[in-house]
């Protein structure tokens, strides 16, 4: 259990009310946007409201680094060990466009024989553990309130009355600073950059913020800095070629809270100062040489679900934003996985 309670602080009645309403929210825009959506069988087909377009999921392997110090050697860190792994490339758009489009990416972690309950009740018993990341350090909601006057603007056709209001006056222009540096990042490969939790969670008493990127000796082939205009697909042929000719590593590190004012948990768009709060290296991500442009592959990257709630304790998340996320993305999948006629259920294998 964490030393300081106040980390994981559940929803007040007003907040849970809040949340409630974002649901029923984004359900009723996902419903609508794809009402007419089919699959290649004529199927009803309702996709991710975020993160629909897939680069691709490929297998890996998730090495935890021996001989941690005590303050991370916690949940799946907690000793020396191997698991096997799934990763889920995607872009974050709702509605998949070209690659060379601005868009947020994403990468997507799925440990495989990870024992002990999981937080999820109705996953409890199920033996893998989530982390989700962007290639962007920082969210550009703060709050559960700001994130419900998003959506109703969003809804309402465009989304810039939340960051320019006038009834009431309102001024967001961090927010829209944040969003406009994440979207306007030119990206050559997926396996190339640095990606970012963004929100924080619990480590043994502690928050923390994740990060994933290159290790030391990873060399990008031949033109991978080149962000081509013809092919819409481009970062999934890169990563596909980049994965034909050799292995890729990455490193997963996590950086620890060391002051609550200056590295709030409550306020996401603030970010974590890497001078006073460096990242430490907790394990090495093995993604071997592979081909994953299949098929099958691409059905089980679309089935495939992902939560930063499917989690241990020791990982519970933090935040807010964190709390939107268990009811947001545990009734979207639920939607989807029903309306797809596809089982909802971890992988085993």
């Amino acid at each position: 259990m964490p030393q300081d309670q106040d980390l994981l602080k559940p929803a007040s009645t007003a907040e849970a009310d809040i949340i409630a309403l974002i649901d029923q929210m984004m359900q009723k825009k996902l419903r609508e946007d794809h009402a007419h959506d089919q699959d290649a069988s004529g199927k009803p087909h309702l996709p991710r409201d975020a993160h629909p377009k897939s680069h691709g999921l490929v297998k890996a392997e998730f090495i935890v680094e021996p001989n941690l110090p005590k303050a991370y050697r916690h949940g799946v860190f907690a000793e020396a060990r191997t698991f096997a792994a799934w990763i889920r490339y995607s872009n974050g758009a709702p509605k998949p466009q070209p690659d060379k489009k601005n868009d947020v990416r994403g990468i997507a972690i799925k440990l495989m024989g990870v024992p002990g309950a999981k937080v999820m009740e109705a996953e409890k018993d199920a033996g893998t553990q989530d982390f989700l990341l962007c290639n962007h350090p920082v969210f550009f909601i703060r709050n559960v309130p700001d994130y419900s006057a998003f959506l109703t603007a969003v809804n309402g056709g465009n989304p810039l009355p939340f960051f320019i209001g006038f009834r009431p006056w309102r001024l967001r222009m961090h927010e829209a600073k944040v969003l406009v540096q994440a979207l306007l990042k030119k990206i050559a490969s997926p396996l190339a950059i640095r990606y970012w939790s963004q929100t924080p969670y619990n480590l043994g008493g502690s928050a923390v913020k994740y990060s994933v990127q290159p290790s030391a000796g990873y060399k990008a082939p031949s033109g991978a800095n080149v962000v081509p205009n013809s092919d819409p697909d481009y970062l999934r042929r890169r990563m596909a070629a980049e994965l034909a000719s050799g292995d890729v590593c990455l490193d997963f590190m996590v950086q620890l809270q060391s002051s609550p004012s200056t590295m709030p948990v409550e306020d996401p768009t603030i970010l974590w100062d890497e001078h006073y709060a460096p990242f430490k290296k907790v394990a090495t991500i093995r993604i071997p040489r592979q081909v994953f442009d299949s098929a099958d592959l691409d059905q089980k990257a679309e089935d495939m679900s992902f939560t930063p709630w499917h989690t241990l304790p020791e990982h519970e998340p933090l935040g807010g934003i964190n709390r939107v996320r268990r009811v947001v993305y545990e009734s979207i999948s639920r939607l989807r996985h029903t309306v797809n006629g596809a089982p909802r259920q971890e992988p085993t294998e």
